[in-house]
Formats: structure tokens, sequence, C-alpha cells
């Protein structure tokens, strides 16, 4: 009699064991999920979107910058980087125009020169970082969604139709006026050479 109600005691011990086990293990991982989903908040909260489109990064140095302090050479290389990051988004979406030349003389190359230029207009592009990196230089990184890109490129190879617009006058011309021929007419004030006229 003792041994089953020993046995019984037990059972209900180990099966509260258990049950508090598999109780604490579905509190843990709800409090490690909650963790996981959790910001860094020393990383900026853009860093962590995924970039659906094209993204750009842009580099400027500072210490080539014009200004008379450094905060102020520090400023203008942030702005210089992200010019820069523009101008690389604008060749993804657009392209790059090169242009070169070359020239030849007793059959040796004499000179040649490359130019290229990028020009298209962007807009909804969205700032992802603005990084220094050592103390000389600034990175700027730029995303621009692919709804904007279907859209800047769309409206580039659309062909644009051009209409004159012609007005009609109505004026009254008089009787007396001479009729008007198909060839110019000059008529030259000579008061127009006078000086002092």
């Amino acid at each position: 009699m003792q041994n089953s109600s020993s046995l019984k005691v037990r059972f209900r011990v180990i099966c509260l064991l258990a049950l508090s086990a598999c109780m604490g293990a579905c509190a843990s991982q709800s409090v490690e999920q909650r963790l996981v989903a959790k910001p860094n908040p020393a990383v900026p909260p853009l860093m962590l979107e995924q970039v659906d489109g094209i993204t750009a990064t842009g580099y400027a140095v500072i210490d080539v910058q014009k200004g008379q302090t450094h905060a102020q050479r520090r400023l203008m290389a942030i702005r210089a980087s992200k010019l820069d990051a523009y101008r690389n988004l604008t060749e993804q979406v657009y392209g790059l125009y090169v242009e070169s030349a070359s020239q030849m003389g007793d059959l040796a190359l004499k000179n040649e020169s490359v130019r290229a230029r990028v020009q298209g207009l962007v807009y909804g592009s969205r700032l992802v970082s603005i990084t220094p990196l050592g103390g000389e230089t600034y990175e700027t990184k730029l995303a621009l969604e692919q709804s904007v890109i279907d859209e800047l490129v769309g409206a580039y190879r659309k062909p644009v139709s051009r209409k004159r617009r012609a007005e009609t006058v109505t004026n009254v011309v008089a009787d007396d006026a001479p009729e008007k021929t198909g060839e110019r007419e000059f008529f030259i004030n000579k008061n127009w050479f006078k000086k002092g006229a």
C-alpha cells in the first residue's frame, strides 16, 4: 500500500516537473522572440530595412573641401559625398554617356581622350546612411525603390510630343494698308546712325 501511494506521489511530482519545464520553455521562447524582434538602438532604423531597388554610394575627402575651419570642411564633405551618391544613382538609372577620341600618327597612338557625362532627374531617393570613414572621408548611401525607378525610366523613354501653339489674331487691317508679299521688306531709319539720336 505504501508502495502504490509513494508511486502515485512520485508520478505526480514528475508530471508537475515536466509541466513546469514545458511552461518555462514556452515562456523563455516568447521572451527570446521579443528580444530578437527588437532593433538595436545604436543602429539607425533605415539600415535594418531591405531595399527593393538599387543603392548608390558616394565618397568625399574632408581635407580637399573649401572652408575656414575643420567643421566647415566636414560639412562640405558630407554634402559632396551626397552629391556623388546622387551621381552614381543617376548613372544606374539612366546610364552613362561616354565619348572617346583617339589620334594615331606614324602607326603609334599619339593622343587618346575619354569623356563621360551623366544627366537625368532623380526623385524619391532615401538617405540610408552617412558614415565617416577613418576621419578623412565621408561615405553616403542612398536607396531608390523599384517603383520609382520604373516610373523614372518610363518617363524618360516616353516620346515627347511637342505641339505648336497657334494663336489667331483678330485685328482688323485698315483698307489703305499695303498688301504683304512673300518677300521681306527692310526699313532702315537713318536717324539710328546719327550721334546723339
